[in-house]
């Protein structure tokens, strides 16, 4: 059931789209102070493991040493060269690619060619910046802030499901990356609403139609909305998941499909066969970006016919979801552009109303 059960006002006005104090003041309170997923720890399994990425415009080389998962800087302190511009790779060493500085697990600086040449040197104050990691089942977080809550508190009650989920029996069998012609927030009121499903998905969700209110459940909480959609416990769907589980080992199947929005710009979904993590992050005030993990179910049983199952599901799951995505990138430019030309405010239905509530948090958070 919906918790409203009548039309609400759109709390965002369109210039909040675009507007480039707006996107500032989005990024130092909502953006900085965030958990962002960013791998998996089976991206950085062995010692000197890394990889390189981009986080709201920070150069970052995440990687493991010193027998733990650490997120630096990727940028030397000598001469602020990028330090490493590989995407990933294998050293035990964090060397500078132009006058090879070297730097401990730490982030001090461990090693300065022909170190004479800089007496007296302040090894302290030259270290590289660090930025907080954490793990929740396989997926890595990192925050910018250098204080805030922890993972846990982060997600809440929500962390052990997420722990339990993006781990064995799943295995990431899928990954997505993205950029946007529009403001962040449009992909993340798309995602929490199924008002669009049988026009924009036609082919792949449009089946479903408008999900009866009775068969879905939202939840608004203080940081986060949820939406519970019941498929049916006899229905053709969960009958065939559930013997596709039972294939596998996997038995106690929920016959739900369960979407969690972590404000700002987190998103799981939980079903029987596949998990989901999706992160949205804006890049200017009119362009953003995404990446997603997809988790499906590898079970336990082993043998040739659950390793043909285990192959298919996770088929199944890459063209779904390949396609759904797709589908939903395909209007967010023609919404910038609407936003862009009218001064209505807009009016948010019932079944949307896990988008008025993040609209509200945005308000409170951001300012007016």
């Amino acid at each position: 059931m919906f918790v409203h059960q009548e039309q609400l006002e759109h709390v965002l006005r369109p210039a909040d789209y675009a507007a480039p104090e707006v996107h500032a003041a989005e990024i130092e309170r909502l953006f900085l102070p965030a958990w962002h997923p960013v791998a998996l720890a089976g991206d950085l399994a062995v010692e000197g493991d890394f990889l390189t990425l981009e986080l709201l415009g920070r150069p970052l080389q995440l990687r493991r040493m010193g027998g733990a998962l650490r997120c630096y800087l990727n940028v030397c302190s000598h001469r602020h060269c990028i330090l490493t511009e590989a995407a990933r790779g294998r050293n035990d060493r964090i060397v500078c690619q132009y006058h090879g500085w070297e730097y401990a697990a730490d982030g001090r600086v461990s090693k300065v060619p022909d170190g004479g040449c800089f007496r007296p040197f302040d090894r302290e104050n030259a270290r590289l910046a660090t930025f907080p990691v954490e793990t929740c089942g396989d997926l890595v977080f990192v925050r910018l802030a250098p204080e805030g809550p922890d993972l846990r508190e982060y997600l809440g009650d929500w962390f052990d499901r997420v722990a339990t989920s993006f781990a064995a029996p799943y295995a990431c069998n899928w990954r997505y990356a993205a950029d946007f012609a529009c403001n962040w927030k449009i992909p993340i009121e798309n995602t929490v609403e199924t008002y669009h499903l049988p026009f924009v998905h036609p082919h792949t969700l449009g089946g479903f139609g408008l999900i009866p209110e009775e068969a879905q459940k939202h939840c608004l909480e203080n940081r986060s909305t949820t939406l519970v959609y019941d498929l049916g416990g006899d229905s053709e769907p969960v009958r065939r998941q559930r013997q596709v589980a039972g294939w596998l080992g996997v038995a106690g199947t929920h016959g739900e499909y369960v979407h969690h929005h972590v404000f700002p710009n987190l998103v799981f979904t939980f079903s029987d066969l596949f998990t989901y993590c999706q992160v949205y992050l804006p890049v200017t005030p009119t362009t953003s970006r995404t990446r997603a993990w997809m988790f499906s179910l590898e079970g336990t049983r082993r043998g040739p016919f659950a390793a043909v199952i285990r192959r298919l599901v996770a088929r199944h799951g890459v063209k779904a979801n390949t396609a759904i995505q797709h589908e939903d990138a395909g209007v967010f430019a023609a919404q910038q552009r609407g936003l862009a030309a009218t001064a209505f405010r807009g009016c948010i239905g019932t079944r949307e109303e896990r988008i008025w509530h993040f609209q509200r948090y945005i308000r409170a958070a951001v300012g007016g």
